[in-house]
Parts: C-alpha cells; sequence; structure tokens
C-alpha cells in the first residue's frame, strides 16, 4: 500500500505540488493521519492556486481576476480576503473556471471537512476528537491526485478559444492526430463532449462562413470519430435532433450535413427519420447549386444505400457543365466514372471524346477491372470511332492507365484495350495504333 502511494507521485507534474505531495506520503507513513489531512489540503489549495496562475498567465480572463484580486489581498496583508480565497477556491475552479468537475468538486470539499475535522478540533472533549484512519487519507489522496495534481491547467472555455485561433491560423496541421493530441485527449470528459460539438457544428455552420474552419472541423470531427465513436454519435445526435425539432435543420444545413458527415454509418442512426425523408425529397427537386454549394459531392459516398441509390440519379441526370463542377470539388470521384464511361461511348466528335476522357483523368481515381472493361467496350462501341481515332487519344488513355491499377484483373483488362488498339489499327490499316499507350501498358506485364 505504501509503496503505492509513493508510486502517485510519479504522475505529478508540478515540482512543487510533488513535495508537497512526498510530505503527505510521509505523515501517512508515520501514522500521522491528522497531519497528512492537514497537509493534503494545503498541497490541494496550492496545486489550485498554480494552475490559476498558469491559466492567467496564457491569457485567461476570469483566470487573472481571481489572481489580481488574491495578489492584492496578499500584497495588503489582508488575511480575511485570503481566508475568503481558500474558502471559495472549490467554487471557483468548477464553476468560473472549469478545472474542476462537479463530482470532483464534491470529493475535495470531503477532504476540506475531514482536514477541518483535523485541524480545528473545537471546544469538545478529547475523547470524542475525529480520528482519521489510514483508508480515509489514501481515499482522499487518490481522489485528489486525480482530480487536481496529475491535471493540467486548462479550462473548457480557453481550451475552446485557442481551438478556434488555431483553427483559423495557417499554422494548423494537416495531422489528423493533432486535434486529437493538442486538444481532446487534454481536457475532461464533459469539456470532451462539448468541445466534439463544436467541431460538428462548425463542420455544418463555419464561424463567418469561414470554409477553412469548415474542412478543419469535420476533420476533427472524424478525429473523434476514430477515438471516441460513443461521443462523436451522441454529440452528433444531440445536435441534429435538436436543430430538427426547432426548424434550424433548413435545406441547405441538412445538404451540407449529408456531405460532410454521410459517409459514416453513425450520422444516419443519430439522423432524425423526418430530416432523412425531407432530404430523400431535397434530392428529388431541389437545385443544383444547393446540392455543389453545400458540399454533397465532397466527401465520399453515403453510407445509406437508399440514399446512395437517390445520389446515383442525382449524378446521372447532371449536365455535362454540373459534372465538371462536381468533378472539381469532390475529394473522392469514383461514383463519377460509370457515368463518365458512358459519355465516351457516345462521343459525336472527336473533341468530345477527348473532354470525355479528359473527364476521367480529373478523377484522379485508379480504374477498377470493370471499369477499364466497360471504357474497352465504350470506346468500341462508339458509333463513329471518334474516340479511337481522336489525336488525344492515347495520351489522355496514358494519363488514365498512369492513375493507378489497382490489381492484376484491372491490368489484364488494360492489356486487352491495348492490344485490341494495335490489332484494330493493323486491320484497317489506319495510323491509330497507340503505339506508345501499348507499349507502356505491355511493359508493365
Amino acid at each position: 500500500m505504501l509503496t503505492d502511494l509513493e508510486e502517485m507521485q510519479h504522475g505529478i507534474e508540478d515540482k512543487a505540488t510533488r513535495l508537497l505531495v512526498a510530505e503527505v506520503v510521509k505523515c501517512y507513513e508515520a501514522g500521522a493521519y491528522r497531519a497528512a489531512l492537514v497537509s493534503l489540503w494545503v498541497a490541494v489549495v496550492a496545486d489550485i492556486t498554480a494552475k490559476i496562475r498558469a491559466l492567467a498567465e496564457s491569457g485567461d480572463g476570469e483566470a487573472q481576476n481571481v489572481i489580481s484580486s488574491l495578489d492584492a489581498a496578499l500584497a495588503n496583508r489582508v488575511v480575511q480576503k485570503v481566508q475568503e480565497y481558500e474558502r471559495n477556491i472549490l467554487e471557483v475552479a468548477e464553476r468560473r473556471l472549469q478545472i474542476l468537475l462537479p463530482r470532483e468538486r464534491v470529493e475535495l470539499e470531503r477532504l476540506n471537512e475531514d482536514r477541518n475535522l483535523c485541524a480545528h478540533p473545537g471546544y469538545v472533549d478529547e475523547a470524542l476528537l475525529y480520528i482519521p484512519d489510514a483508508e480515509i487519507v489514501r481515499a482522499h489522496l487518490v481522489a485528489a491526485r486525480r482530480a487536481v495534481f496529475c491535471q493540467r491547467p486548462q479550462a473548457g472555455k480557453r481550451m475552446l478559444n485557442v481551438l478556434k485561433q488555431e483553427m483559423e491560423s495557417d499554422s494548423w496541421p494537416s495531422d489528423e492526430r493533432y486535434f486529437i493530441e493538442r486538444f481532446y485527449s487534454q481536457v475532461r470528459e464533459t469539456v470532451k463532449r462539448n468541445m466534439t460539438k463544436v467541431v460538428i457544428k462548425h463542420g455544418l455552420r463555419p464561424p463567418d462562413n469561414n470554409m477553412k474552419i469548415a474542412e478543419r472541423s469535420v476533420a476533427a470531427a472524424f478525429a473523434v470519430a476514430r477515438e471516441a465513436p460513443e461521443c462523436f454519435e451522441q454529440s452528433l445526435a444531440a445536435i441534429l435532433e435538436q436543430w430538427e425539432s426547432t426548424g434550424a435543420l433548413e435545406a441547405a444545413v441538412l445538404v451540407r450535413a449529408v456531405g460532410a458527415f454521410g459517409r459514416a454509418p453513425a450520422f444516419w442512426r443519430a439522423l432524425p427519420a423526418t430530416a432523412k425523408k425531407r432530404f430523400l425529397e431535397l434530392l428529388h427537386h431541389c437545385d443544383f447549386d444547393i446540392l455543389i454549394n453545400n458540399g454533397l459531392f465532397v466527401s465520399g459516398p453515403v453510407s445509406d444505400e437508399t440514399v446512395l441509390g437517390v445520389i446515383g440519379e442525382v449524378i446521372d441526370n447532371l449536365t455535362d457543365q454540373q459534372l465538371d463542377a462536381v468533378i472539381e470539388v469532390a475529394n473522392y470521384r469514383k461514383p463519377f466514372i460509370p457515368r463518365l464511361i458512358d459519355a465516351v461511348e457516345v462521343s459525336a466528335t472527336y473533341r468530345e471524346a477527348e473532354e470525355n476522357l479528359r473527364r476521367i483523368v480529373k478523377c484522379s481515381e485508379p480504374l477498377s477491372a470493370d471499369n477499364v472493361r466497360l471504357l474497352h467496350e465504350a470506346i468500341r462501341n462508339n458509333r463513329y470511332d471518334q474516340v479511337r481515332c481522336a489525336s488525344g487519344t492515347e495520351l489522355l488513355l496514358g494519363y488514365i492507365y498512369q492513375n493507378g491499377c489497382p490489381n492484376q484483373d484491372a491490368h489484364n483488362e488494360w492489356k486487352k484495350m491495348a492490344a485490341w488498339l494495335r490489332d484494330e489499327a493493323r486491320i484497317k490499316q489506319d495510323p491509330y495504333d497507340h503505339r506508345n499507350f501499348v507499349n507502356m501498358v505491355m511493359q508493365d506485364a
């Protein structure tokens, strides 16, 4: 037991606090349990005060007010004010600075009560004096270590302000672990939930319509989804349900929500059924600008099969101009490839054929074996041979091939296409053998 208490000191970062706790342990080892509790309370007050000072130095206005008042009382030797500070320190730490949870404050108030019984016996018979036992001291020490000694000087509101400032800056790293390590893992559970709600809300309604904050907030929310999926889903559900019940989940925000989080199964569990019905109706009737301006196509295919099918119908009905706009903003472009291959097959001119192939190049996605087979068929089935004979086809096919070949099956389909292009030029005795492209594919065998 004693060894465990000594090991408890290792997680205490503040050197001054560590020395004070070492004194508590020595009292405990000597069986001086009253002295241990009195010393423990001194350590708690000193450590909380050190944390408040650290917050004040970092710019926290509320902490600065607390420290200014304390320092003035100390400088002027106003004992009453200093005593008042000690009496109220737990309330200040919990309510004004949010560096204590309500449950932790209750535990530390019990410590203070027991400390008062030890340090101020009052006018009672000596036989009735409070005598704490070893387990009481140990329980108080464990509670103090967990609530105060091993916590960093970070308040909830302050961390949220720092988060917003950093997201607006040019120094925000692209590393997906940054948000977790810098912010999420450094705060208490209640602040974690609040912080998760903040990044979700900023992903859907960014401050000042700042798209940089929106993009970073969505990435941060997905980092939480990987780190603490339950926290992510509960926070998402709380926001969506509240917004749906108050009418705040309007068309544009609903589209943005699906575009941002629709690929996560948790989103569809969190989304109210009425909102899902409205979204499906929106897909059939709303203007294209609402869909693209609010990022429906940005993040990839949604995980709900029903919604995915309807979005597929929307993609099939896009004009070429609309499709170009979608490809330009999308981070995940695989869903557009079948539509683009169909366009290749019906190309009516050389330039149109080149433009349709160029759209596939823009997708920057490796074609699956089925995609390559369908593209081969599209080139073969083009009514006027406009694709094979276009001057830019060889170069564009090379670009598409260089986007990647995910497996041997896909490469085999590329080889079939290359062989057909070579043989077709021989049969028709024309110059469209696409020799460079054919050699590239065959040499990779």
